[in-house]
C-alpha cells in the first residue's frame, strides 16, 4: 500500500483493486459451491447486516489505514492496524455484555503502552504526521465494528462468498467517489506500483482469504490466531527491507507491548467459553 499511495490517490486504489478482488474471491466462491455445497448468494434477509458489516470492515477500513499508510511509515500504520482486537473487545464489553476478565483487562493495558511508546515519537523524527496515527486508530475502531458484526450475524453464505460480497459491497462506494473526485491516473503509474498491486489483489486478499478460511476450518480459533501475529511482525519488517523505514528500540518495544495484548485477546484458554469462535480475517 505504501508503494501504491506515492502515485495513486487513496479512493482511486481501494476501488479499482477492491472491486478486482470482490470478484476474484466470488467467482473461487461460486467455484467451490459446486463440490462443497455452500451457498454464495445472499439471502434477502440478511442484506442490511451484509451492507453494515461491509461498511465497517472495508469501506471505512480501507480508506482510513489507506491515508494513515500515505502519512506515515507501513510498520508504524500496521503496528497501530493490528489494535483492531483490542478495539473489539472493548466495545464487546459495552455494547455485547461480554465480560471485562483479567485477560482482556491486561491486554488492555498492554496496547495502551505500546500505542503511547508509539506516538511518543518525535514525528518529525520517524517522517509521520500525527493525523496519520489518529486516522489510523479511527480505522482500527470502526473495523472492530464490522467484526462484532459478522461475529454475532448467522450468515447463511459460505466464508468465501462472505469475504466477496463484503469486499465488493465495501468498495463500490469508494470507487463512486474516485470517479467523481479524483482523475484517473492508474494507466500513467508505474510498473512497481502495478506489481504492488497485483500482489495485494491476488496475494494479500485473494490469496489470504481462501488461506485464512481454510485455516480457522481446519483448527481451533486458538490455534489459527497464532498466525495472525505475524501480521505487525512482517509489516514492520517489510517496512524496514523494503522501503528503508527507521526502526529503533522504541518501535520494537511498541510492537512487543501490542502483539502481547493482541495475543492474550485472541489465544484464548481451551476450555474457556468463548474458545470457539473466531478470529477476524485478514485486511
Amino acid at each position: 500500500m505504501k508503494i501504491i499511495v506515492t502515485e495513486v490517490p487513496v479512493w482511486q486504489f481501494r476501488g479499482f483493486s477492491g472491486i478486482a478482488a470482490g470478484l476474484l474471491l466470488l467467482g473461487l466462491a461460486i467455484a467451490m459451491s459446486r463440490t462443497s455445497g455452500e451457498a454464495w448468494r445472499a439471502p434477502r434477509e440478511q442484506w442490511v447486516r451484509l451492507c453494515l458489516a461491509a461498511l465497517f470492515n472495508v469501506t471505512s477500513w480501507f480508506i482510513f489505514i489507506g491515508y494513515g499508510v500515505s502519512m506515515m511509515g507501513a510498520g508504524h500504520a500496521v503496528i497501530m492496524g493490528f489494535t483492531m482486537p483490542l478495539f473489539a473487545a472493548v466495545f464487546g464489553v459495552a455494547f455485547l455484555g461480554e465480560p471485562m476478565t483479567r485477560r482482556r483487562l491486561a491486554a488492555l493495558c498492554l496496547g495502551a503502552a505500546g500505542i503511547a511508546v508509539l506516538m511518543s515519537h518525535d514525528f518529525s523524527v520517524i517522517g509521520a504526521e500525527p493525523l496519520g496515527f489518529v486516522l489510523t486508530l479511527i480505522g482500527a475502531a470502526l473495523w472492530a465494528v464490522g467484526v462484532l458484526i459478522q461475529k454475532h450475524t448467522p450468515w447463511k453464505i459460505g466464508v468465501l462468498a462472505l469475504g466477496g460480497w463484503q469486499i465488493l459491497l465495501g468498495c463500490l462506494p469508494i470507487f463512486a467517489v474516485c470517479l467523481v473526485l479524483e482523475d484517473i491516473v492508474y494507466h500513467r503509474a508505474s510498473m512497481t506500483v502495478w506489481w504492488a498491486t497485483a500482489y495485494l489483489i491476488l496475494i494479500a486478499l485473494v490469496f489470504c482469504y481462501f488461506a485464512w478460511f481454510s485455516v480457522v476450518k481446519i483448527f481451533p480459533a486458538g490455534i489459527s490466531a497464532i498466525g495472525t501475529l505475524l501480521v505487525p511482525i512482517v509489516g514492520v519488517a517489510s517496512g524496514v527491507v523494503v522501503l528503508g523505514e527507521p526502526f529503533g528500540l522504541r518501535d520494537l518495544i511498541a510492537l512487543a507491548l501490542i502483539v502481547g495484548a493482541v495475543a492474550l485477546v485472541l489465544l484464548v484458554p481451551a476450555g474457556d467459553p468463548v474458545a470457539g469462535r473466531r478470529a477476524p480475517g485478514p485486511r
